[in-house]
């Protein structure tokens, strides 16, 4: 389980991955029993008072770490790009935003949590540490709900009915001291509730069933959690045990560095590649490295002193616990793991979802329709690759604010100012009548429905657990919460260009229906861009450089001449303008998207350049610079197309 849970939560999450972790899903799913209790009600979790003693404490506090940490993180994949319009997608996905503190950190519950593991003295590594998945002391049942978050983490479409419920149920249990409940805001938790609530109303009466049962497996599983806690609390974790999972936790990197270490005939590195780790340290006791008259002597404890062959190998923590281990003189025999490590079984053989496809629009509806990284189209990679790979050869081509430099912190900022002031000096009002008319505008807009329909699609891989992001991840995943209405349909900026539509009478299939992409009045070119932005954002770790340059070259096409020319054409013929004057307003480079992606990109870059040296991130500049010139290259053959168009109509 705790090798499952890491996998799915930092990936790369395989076909393997997720099929074991939705057999365990729906295998506890099953479990329910008899009719659901006060569904819809706030209700109280099973009684655990606070302990007095600190070990009990700390042992109820680290078995409930996973879950805590992980809060909500269910939520942050519920507003994909193909439903993220939908109200009740909107509002979980609010929901996601207030749990991590995306406005303020400060009121995250996982935050708040981990501050109360350090009050209690626990110094378990964070969520982005793999160490954490083996945590001395975290048991071995706390991994059970997290492994049920994080299912439903990579399968929000499959099983909303089942979210819905679970997302109800854990706003509306009642805070507990664990959960900080001294210091808890009701508004706050007021504002969850009802946001949850709201999602299920706007969800209206169906799969009630499914539902229900989402509500009854949070319930029981948190209530099992917290018993089994409470029976483990006063139990200290004996040495041998402690010791065997530091071991397991080593293994892999020691294992090289000690054939030459001789112990009962083998070597360490014999004894390390054996997955039990009892043989070895019933060995270990009984040699010349171990020395119970005097442990702080011991050959093994001062070879973790400084100038010791292990110094800086193993944190003061562990080492007390060796020298407990070597001060036990009941020395039962160490315990095996409890269960075998999780290992992801091979992805199908059969090709990918999507293998084969022979064109963009197919490929576009084949990316709306996947969920988590295995369901991915086999071209959805390459496609992002290729217009990687021909930005780069075009690279030194480039003239003029396109052109690449080398980075400076104000050399950057420069560029970005002069580029801003580029576009508002180019921009002149006009008292003549358009030049071009009103049914070309009709038809442009028609043909950018398939990219704003999907408006913010390279962010929705950005959402994790509030340990996991860091400022830039949060400063894309404002701009994320934005392009979503933060949690307002009617603010949702693909609705509010299906409000356009609908006033001009244009009618389409649903935009993720092979109807839609099939559409014969789109050009195939309309699908250039949307693939491309959809490809990025569900791989956004493998192109996170990439990323983060495209963004900025989004938000800054969304300011100067070209928009405010946008809309005094489309004012000049009647048509709505509020998409386009929302991203002028909403882009702004004072405070808003142009300016939080400037800054997630110095962020990022200064963070790169103090870990791995200034060559490092000049290599990292170079991919954010590519990113932000692949908008012009995804874009380039339909603004072409609408060019000569435009030619060939006189307009």
């Amino acid at each position: 389980m705790r090798s499952l849970c890491r996998t799915l939560l930092h990936g790369p999450a395989d076909a393997g991955s997720l099929r074991t972790a939705e057999t365990f899903f729906q295998s506890v799913l099953a479990g329910r029993n008899g009719p659901v209790p006060d569904f819809g009600h706030p209700w109280r979790a099973p009684a655990l008072p606070p302990p007095d003693d600190p070990t009990e404490r700390r042992n109820i506090l680290l078995a409930l770490a996973p879950v805590m940490l992980l809060d909500q993180i269910c939520l942050a994949r519920a507003a994909r790009p193909a439903t993220a319009h939908r109200p009740a997608e909107c509002h979980l996905f609010d929901l996601y935003c207030r749990s991590i503190g995306l406005d303020d950190p400060a009121v995250s519950a996982p935050i708040r949590f981990r501050a109360r593991l350090a009050l209690a003295g626990v110094a378990a590594p964070s969520l982005n540490d793999p160490g954490f998945f083996q945590t001395p002391g975290i048991p071995d049942f706390a991994w059970n709900l997290p492994a049920v978050q994080l299912c439903l983490f990579h399968r929000p479409r499959r099983y909303f009915p089942e979210l819905l419920g679970w997302t109800l149920a854990h706003n509306l249990r009642e805070p507990a001291w664990w959960d900080g409940s001294e210091s808890a805001d009701p508004n706050d938790m007021a504002r969850n509730r009802a946001l949850a609530h709201a999602a299920l109303e706007a969800f209206g009466a169906r799969d009630e069933e499914r539902i229900r049962a989402g509500w009854d497996l949070y319930r029981r599983l948190f209530a099992e959690l917290l018993n089994q806690a409470a029976a483990t609390a006063d139990r200290k974790l004996p040495a041998d045990e402690a010791l065997a999972l530091i071991i397991e936790a080593r293994r892999s990197h020691a294992v090289g560095h000690h054939g030459r270490i001789l112990l009962d005939g083998r070597s360490l590195d014999e004894w390390l590649t054996d997955p039990d780790p009892g043989p070895l340290l019933r060995a270990l006791r009984e040699s010349a490295w171990v020395d119970r008259t005097c442990p702080p002597s011991s050959r093994l404890i001062r070879a973790m002193d400084f100038g010791g062959p292990m110094f800086g190998v193993f944190s003061r923590a562990e080492q007390r616990i060796c020298l407990d281990w070597i001060q036990d003189d009941k020395h039962p025999l160490p315990l095996a793991p409890q269960a075998p490590p999780f290992v992801p079984r091979p992805a199908e053989t059969a090709p990918p979802r999507g293998h084969g496809l022979r064109s963009k629009r197919a490929l576009y509806t084949a990316l709306l329709g996947a969920e988590s990284t295995p369901d991915l189209p086999g071209r959805a990679a390459g496609t992002v690759s290729r217009v990687l790979r021909l930005t780069r050869l075009i690279l030194p081509l480039q003239r003029g604010h396109r052109r690449f430099f080398p980075y400076t912190e104000s050399g950057f900022q420069d560029r970005i100012e002069a580029i801003h002031a580029h576009e508002i000096g180019r921009y002149r009002p006009s008292d003549q009548p358009p030049q071009i008319g009103e049914a070309f505008c009709r038809w442009v807009i028609l043909q950018l429905a398939p990219t704003i329909l999907v408006d913010g699609c390279w962010l929705a891989g950005i959402g994790t657990a509030a340990e996991c992001l860091d400022t830039a991840g949060r400063h894309l995943l404002k701009i994320y919460a934005d392009e979503l209405g933060n949690g307002r349909p009617e603010r949702n900026h693909p609705n509010v260009y299906r409000h356009l539509l609908g006033r001009l009478g244009i009618e389409l299939p649903p935009f993720d229906s092979e109807a839609f992409a099939s559409d014969p009045r789109f050009l195939d070119d309309a699908f250039d861009l949307p693939v491309y932005l959809l490809a990025v954002g569900q791989h956004p770790q493998r192109w996170f450089p990439e990323l983060l340059g495209l963004n900025l070259a989004i938000e800054l096409s969304g300011l100067g001449a070209g928009y405010m020319r946008m809309i005094d054409l489309l004012r000049s013929h009647g048509i709505d303008s509020a998409i386009v004057q929302l991203h002028l307003s909403i882009d702004n480079l004072a405070s808003g998207h142009a300016a939080l992606a400037r800054e997630a990109i110095m962020i990022y870059l200064d963070e790169m350049e103090r870990k791995g040296g200034r060559k490092v991130s000049c290599q990292l500049w170079k991919r954010i610079w590519t990113g932000y010139l692949s908008l012009y290259t995804a874009a380039s053959r339909l603004a072409w197309r609408l060019h000569r168009r435009s030619a060939r109509s006189g307009n």
